[in-house]
């Protein structure tokens, strides 16, 4: 493989895998009597620990977030005054016999696993958690590991991974520290060219952090239905039926029927998308995300009707024991802002108002729900009520563009261009891509007899829309001609189906989808040395490094008997796929 662009490097690769833990083992030398612990014989240590905060009601606070299930790391990066916040409070393997007797007390009264009460020394207050066995020698085995490999010394860091690896999977509950595990020995395997040694840790990796042992086979089949998107035939039905039997018969986290239905929808595979999401649904009855994400999907499907349903499900929807209060009212006004556009889309005027007012009660702050309050207003005949919101939106944020544009435009159905033309100043200012900002300063100006000012913004905004047409029309076309093409496979000899695909490149030569089937096809033709050089080219031309590349080259050199490459192209797709699904969900069809 001559391109190496889907190699992360060392930064990439320790911020993937060590989230939760840096590489220095810091110990707090004002709570030692003597020399440093970290000399002392093994055996005789503990691994400890601390949240420091200045209050005893903080204090108290962060326990309950530690005891009703939050993270003890977590909560200490985040709140702990002390300098080993940046390690979750970590303070290394200590003698209690070498602590200041206040802590010592402290410590010496905790079993394996236990989390002190809040304690006052010197006028602050501390929380202490003491590690159990395996969690101490786990944390010891994989930050040698974790030191190693940032030194690229890989095949060090596999062997202390590996030293570390039956203590994390002895931890309870099972936790990311096992997938972090897991992830670093499937990384340093592979920068060390072991793909046949790499790819069951990436796989075992994939089925903990997505919900269960069958997900590899279930993205294996994901990534086969995804290949035959454009293809509409027996191979295709074929795929279909398969994936549809893994996750059937899978045990899946809910995050992965998300992402999944996110790509499959951005894949044009709309079916097959809402399925999935409502399969989850019926899964997990109770979880947020789900149906936010099935009624977004409905949505953007041109279903409002179920998607005003799902939403307003959602709303009456108990928050969750754990949540976070704040995330909660943010979150059910995100409902009801959704549920107020569905009503705005379709001319239910008083109900959307209804619905953004509410969503005002959650977040009175809010530059979105006061642009939709705003817009309803618009739509009934209300310029100066839109006004007045467009106004208490920009005083919630002085530089959002959107509000600029919305003052500008009331201001210019009311008749007050000057007024109009500074607010769309303001707009193409902040945002000089704007296209309705132009028009409506264009409009503005030659209302104020500003004829030549407003003929240059009249051009830009020409220019703006020309170039949108265009790549409007340029994706359309892509799609349009790769389905043209597609559909030569049923209805003539396939080889002109690849010639077809070849003028495809021809004409659009950083087209992924002309590549990925224009190998399909060659590949279902048996030209399996053709389908390789036409991945490749993907790769070597800096058009796409995607999961599918990866995965459709494993297939071919498999079938070229070169099982090497075919490994190596495996333990890339894994890891590719593994980002992908993660890409999705942050995405979510925005």
């Amino acid at each position: 493989m001559t391109n190496d662009k889907w190699l992360l490097n060392i930064e990439q690769l320790l911020s993937m895998f060590n989230s939760r833990l840096s590489l220095v083992i810091f110990v707090l030398p004002t709570f030692l009597l003597s020399a440093s612990a970290a000399s002392q014989a093994p055996g005789e240590q503990v691994g400890l620990r601390l949240i420091v905060v200045k209050t005893e009601a903080e204090a108290s606070g962060l326990l309950k977030q530690i005891q009703s299930g939050q993270s003890f790391e977590e909560v200490a990066k985040t709140h702990s005054t002390d300098s080993s916040a940046k390690d979750g409070g970590y303070l290394g393997l200590l003698r209690p016999m070498d602590l200041k007797a206040d802590l010592q007390r402290i410590v010496t009264g905790l079993k394996p696993g236990q989390t002190s009460p809040p304690t006052a020394i010197g006028g602050e207050f501390f929380i202490v958690q003491r590690l159990t066995l395996e969690e101490a020698h786990w944390m010891a085995s994989y930050k040698a590991g974790l030191a190693a490999f940032e030194s690229a010394r890989y095949e060090d860091a596999t062997q202390h991974l590996l030293q570390a690896l039956p203590y994390a999977e002895k931890l309870t509950p099972v936790d990311v520290r096992l997938e972090d595990n897991l992830h670093g020995l499937a990384e340093a395997y592979r920068l060390q060219k072991k793909y046949a040694e790499a790819e069951p840790f990436y796989r075992r990796y994939l089925g903990l952090h997505w919900g269960g042992p069958n997900v590899p086979e279930v993205l294996d089949r994901f990534s086969a239905l995804l290949a035959l998107s454009y293809f509409k035939h027996s191979h295709f039905e074929e795929a279909r039926r398969k994936f549809r039997e893994a996750v059937d018969h899978s045990v899946l986290g809910e995050a992965v029927f998300v992402a999944m239905s996110s790509i499959l929808f951005e894949a044009q595979l709309i079916d097959e998308a809402e399925a999935l999401a409502e399969r989850a649904g019926q899964l997990f009855p109770t979880s947020w995300s789900v149906h936010f994400h099935l009624a977004e999907l409905y949505r953007r499907s041109w279903k409002p009707r179920k998607a005003l349903q799902t939403f307003e499900t959602l709303g009456r929807m108990k928050a969750s024991d754990d949540i976070d209060p704040t995330a909660d009212r943010l979150q059910r006004s995100v409902v009801y802002q959704k549920i107020g556009s569905i009503h705005t889309e379709l001319a239910g005027f008083d109900q959307a108002a209804s619905a953004y007012r509410k969503a005002l009660e959650f977040t009175p702050d809010s530059v979105d729900a006061r642009l939709g309050l705003g817009d309803v207003y618009l739509q009934q005949g209300k310029p100066q009520d839109a006004l007045s919101e467009y106004n208490r939106a920009l005083s919630a944020d002085a530089k959002s563009a959107p509000a600029y544009f919305r003052v500008a435009d009331a201001n210019l159905r009311l008749g007050r261009f000057a007024e109009a033309s500074q607010a769309a100043a303001k707009v193409v200012a902040l945002d000089a891509g704007h296209r309705k900002a132009h028009y409506v300063l264009a409009t503005a100006l030659v209302r104020m007899d500003a004829q030549e000012e407003s003929g240059r913004e009249l051009e830009v905004h020409r220019k703006l829309e020309a170039e949108a047409r265009a790549e409007t029309d340029r994706s359309r076309n892509i799609v349009v001609v790769n389905r043209q093409a597609a559909a030569k496979l049923i209805e003539a000899p396939a080889e002109e189906a690849v010639e077809m695909f070849v003028k495809a490149i021809e004409t659009f030569p950083d087209s992924a989808p002309a590549y990925l089937n224009l190998g399909i096809v060659q590949s279902q033709l048996g030209q399996h040395k053709a389908a390789v050089e036409t991945f490749q080219k993907l790769l070597t031309r800096n058009i796409s490094d995607g999961f599918l590349v990866s995965w459709n080259l494993a297939q071919e050199y498999q079938h070229l008997g070169d099982t090497e490459a075919s490994r190596r192209h495996n333990v890339v797709y894994l890891q590719n796929v593994d980002l992908a699904l993660r890409e999705a969900l942050e995405s979510n069809l925005d």
